[in-house]
């Protein structure tokens, strides 16, 4: 049987593998719907992925929606070799700041079902996990990366939920520093909709504003563009300031923003603040990180 290491980040808006990005918005539901696009079908019942996000929960492992998630995410990399049954050493993550009080519990919720069968896309799968391992996500990320980095380095980790903020010295990790802040690009769309509610009485939906954040620009109305414009900028320069409210000098330290909502800083960040910033817009790094770690683990290279 054929053996394959696979990274899943779930988050709240998206569930990333290395090579797909989903929608982690998921629903169950009682029978079976008449399109299979993104349906997983467990002893459970049919979860429809997409459109929308992932509950806010004190944990994610509250509930099956992140397995299921994850089950997606492995078929995804599975059927691009067209493998249906295969033994899968699964990489997974979580804020730094949470490593110490939600590790265990995400390694007792995937390792108490690591024999999986189930349909995805009316595919069956047959899935049986050799190994779980939990990895700080942001910091897995970049650290094949930080010899490449600033012996001072900030990682700023833009999700949709929160920010995670990671100082790093001398290529360690300074752990009394590590903030977790709920400030992710889901706050972001709000504040946008509200703009465009005061201004012009109507919203815009998530895809749209999404799509700006991701390139810049879009051909709406000039009227919705400016709005959205502006939103993202205040966007960006609250993240500033609230990373030097932290201390955090910028003439000094390099910061590094990864992750998808990192593209809001390529297109927004004025010139001025760039010169001392690296911008990694690559919203598969993190499971691409965790699958680099357990190679490493494993013996190979990173």
């Amino acid at each position: 049987m054929a053996s394959y290491i696979i990274g899943v980040d779930v988050g709240y808006g998206n569930t990333k593998t290395a090579h797909s990005c989903f929608s982690s918005g998921i629903k169950l539901l009682s029978s079976k719907p008449p399109i299979s696009t993104r349906v997983i079908e467990t002893t459970s019942g049919f979860y429809t992925i997409g459109n929308g996000k992932l509950s806010i929960q004190s944990s994610k492992t509250e509930d099956e929606n992140m397995r299921a998630l994850t089950m997606a995410g492995i078929a995804e990399e599975l059927k691009r070799t067209h493998t249906t049954v295969a033994d899968v050493y699964l990489g997974c993550g979580v804020p730094l700041t949470r490593m110490g009080a939600e590790k265990q519990a995400f390694l007792d919720y995937y390792n108490k079902n690591r024999r999986m069968v189930y349909k995805y896309e009316d595919v069956t799968y047959s899935v049986n996990l050799l190994s779980v391992d939990v990895f700080p996500q942001g910091y897995a990320g970049v650290v094949a990366k930080l010899p490449e980095l600033k012996k001072s380095v900030v990682i700023v980790d833009i999700g949709s939920w929160t920010i995670e903020i990671l100082p790093i010295e001398n290529y360690v990790p300074d752990l009394t520093r590590c903030k977790s802040l709920t400030m992710g690009t889901i706050t972001c769309m709000n504040d946008i909709n509200e703009a465009l509610r005061q201004n012009l009485g109507k919203e815009a939906d998530e895809s749209t504003i999404k799509d700006i954040m991701m390139y810049g620009t879009s051909d709406i109305p000039a009227e919705y563009l400016s709005i959205i414009k502006s939103g993202l900028h205040d966007y960006v320069t609250s993240i500033m300031d609230t990373l030097r409210a932290l201390n955090f000098n910028p003439d000094l330290t390099q910061f590094v923003f990864i992750a998808g909502g990192a593209s809001i800083m390529k297109h927004f960040l004025p010139e001025s603040f760039k010169r001392n910033c690296v911008i990694i817009d690559d919203v598969h790094i993190n499971a691409k990180g965790y699958e680099d770690l357990i190679r490493k683990k494993m013996g190979g290279r990173a």
